[in-house]
């Protein structure tokens, strides 16, 4: 046996959830009669009593029946990274087509000392953008593979007796016990164990009764400090020669000792007959383990995720847009969009017939809502976004676009084959159908609002949800570029391989303030940037009384033009001071009140 202090791996326990109950589990978990998840003070103490252990190679895990399932699993892995190793990754923002492959990888990632032990599945769906960040190191099984548990519900006594192994053998054996010689010790919510297997072994048989204190260097305990804990090896049988069971069959080989133990604990399992008894004349098998035992099986060349695991894909794709005067391009653009999305929501206004009709016809999803009108506002997009929002059911995926967009054919196969993180505000190219005056390329490629593809969960936007777009831009203009600035930059990642098509405007913002030029509205006059003002319309001056709304905050000004400096400044960094903030080298909205 060896010391915790001489292991390159330890493990977290955090929770008894699990979305599986497969064969000869070493967390037990089919036997679980309560499903518990650690308490993140619990969690805390225990990553800060490693202090220490730490060095090169070395991976403090998290670990459970599937810790992603733990009803805190962000707050518990946020927290991890800023008490235990490196810096967060920049792992798993482009799509994953195989997440086999990516799955691989990480497997051989120890880069910030922090490791997840999953098996996929609705929790890993949930927190993606979570464990893409934290955890360099994955080590991941979805038990799809044919892989082999070794049965470890085989006690010391029913062993020796069926097998005639004499006491001094069967101590050898427990003394070279490969999983405390190759895997790791643990802490759970009892206390820290020598041994990850004898640490499940005294939560769920004795509540804890042998586990020590998780204070700092418990794990400098050498095997002479072992004592009492060695008593929980007389539990279990993986020292010794002895039978496995494909994991998948979701049925444990116990002997009767086990059997009579886990009937007056209550199991689930032995309540369902999941078990099968040890028998030697049956279970021949007299399985050995010499090296780090991978448990993902021969037949599909170590899979580590099935072939056709869908957990980490898309569950829905939806589309969201506006259409107020724009029916006739909706016409174009909406029968073969339609099959690029589970959902299309058109918002319109209540005097737009043409696009009405357009969306009936094509069975999208139709919202109304003069909202883009009010507070004098020529077309407030922001707004109407919000409203179409708010009827989606089930959100997941969305994409923002507009009503003279063109999907690109099979977009949808294609992303509904990949895995997304949902931390990323993805985009990609604009092709427009006609030279664009203001515009010096026929092509775009910024995440602005022609195409905008994020999920409803991303930690930029969900504290808002529904309400994600900022309502203070009197306009179309600009409203997409505060949308794309809630996420870091570094979130923000291009496809080239899925353009869009454009029904382009003779000039650049030609219609931003609608199509229909309706009096008494604050319009889009143009933006303000560190090299002045550029004006999105013929214009000869700027006017007397503005509004500025500036596209990282969304915060919002009016005031005479002289009284622009002292709203607005330059910052030695060379950006723009604006409103007391710094926004950087974002632009600001410039709007005007037209009669």
């Amino acid at each position: 046996m060896r010391s915790p202090a001489d292991m390159d791996i330890v493990q977290i326990d955090i929770s008894t959830k699990c979305h599986l109950a497969c064969s000869n589990c070493t967390r037990l978990i089919p036997h679980q009669t309560q499903r518990r998840d650690m308490e993140l003070e619990t969690f805390e103490r225990s990553v800060k009593s490693m202090e220490g252990w730490n060095g090169p190679n070395k991976l403090i895990g998290v670990i459970a029946g599937e810790p992603t399932l733990h009803s805190n699993f962000e707050q518990i892995s946020r927290r991890f990274a800023e008490l235990w190793g490196g810096p967060n990754t920049n792992n798993g923002k482009a799509p994953i087509k195989d997440f086999n492959d990516f799955a691989t990888q990480r497997l051989f990632d120890r880069s910030n000392g922090r490791g997840l032990w999953t098996s996929l599945g609705n929790g890993f769906y949930r927190n993606y953008e979570t464990i893409m960040e934290v955890y360099s190191h994955f080590n991941t099984n979805t038990h799809e593979t044919a892989g082999q548990h070794q049965a470890l519900l085989i006690s010391r006594k029913d062993y020796t007796q069926a097998t005639g192994m004499s006491d001094a053998e069967w101590e050898y054996n427990r003394d070279n016990c490969w999983v405390q010689k190759l895997w790791s010790a643990t802490i759970n919510d009892k206390g820290a164990y020598f041994c990850e297997v004898a640490g499940a072994i005294d939560r769920l048989y004795f509540d804890g009764a042998r586990a020590w204190p998780v204070e700092h260097g418990w794990w400098q305990r050498t095997p002479e400090d072992f004592k009492d804990q060695l008593d929980l090896c007389n539990y279990c049988g993986l020292a010794q020669p002895g039978p496995s069971q494909l994991d998948l069959l979701d049925r444990d080989i116990i002997s009767a000792e086990h059997k009579a133990i886990l009937k007056k604990l209550g199991s689930p399992a032995i309540r369902k007959r999941a078990y099968e008894m040890f028998d030697p004349e049956l279970h021949m098998q007299k399985r050995q383990v010499e090296t780090r035992d991978n448990y993902v099986g021969e037949a599909s060349s170590g899979r580590r995720v099935g072939i056709g695991h869908n957990s980490t894909k898309p569950r829905k794709l939806a589309c969201v847009l506006t259409s107020v005067g724009y029916g006739d391009d909706l016409a174009l653009t909406l029968p073969s969009n339609m099959r690029e999305f589970d959902e299309v929501i058109v918002v319109t206004s209540s005097d737009d017939v043409r696009t009405q009709e357009v969306v009936k016809e094509n069975g999208a999803t139709l919202v109304i809502s003069d909202r883009c009108f009010e507070d004098d506002h020529a077309f407030n997009k922001g707004k109407m976004l919000n409203d179409g929002l708010k009827v989606l059911k089930d959100a997941d995926w969305i994409v923002f676009t507009d009503a003279d967009i063109i999907m690109h054919e099979g977009f949808y196969e294609l992303f509904m084959a990949h895995s997304w993180n949902p931390g990323v505000l993805y985009f990609t190219t604009r092709i427009d159908s006609q030279k664009v005056e203001g515009k010096g390329e026929q092509t775009n490629f910024e995440p602005n609002g022609y195409f905008q593809l994020f999920n409803a969960r991303a930690s930029a936007i969900r504290d808002k949800w529904p309400n994600i777009v900022n309502e203070n831009f009197c306009s179309a203009g600009s409203v997409d570029s505060w949308f794309y600035q809630q996420w870091k930059r570094e979130n923000l990642f291009g496809i080239t391989d899925i353009p869009v098509k454009h029904i382009a405007s003779a000039r650049l913002g030609e219609n931003w303030n609608g199509k229909q030029q309706r009096p008494r509205k604050w319009r889009q006059f143009g933006i303000l940037t560190v090299n002045g003002f550029t004006s999105l319309a013929p214009a000869d001056a700027v006017p007397d009384t503005i509004r500025l709304t500036d596209t990282l905050f969304g915060n919002t000004v009016t005031l005479r033009k002289d009284e622009l400096d002292q709203h607005v400044q330059l910052s030695p960094e060379g950006g723009i001071i604006f409103a007391g903030q710094d926004v950087g080298r974002t632009h600001i909205h410039v709007a005007y009140f037209a009669d």
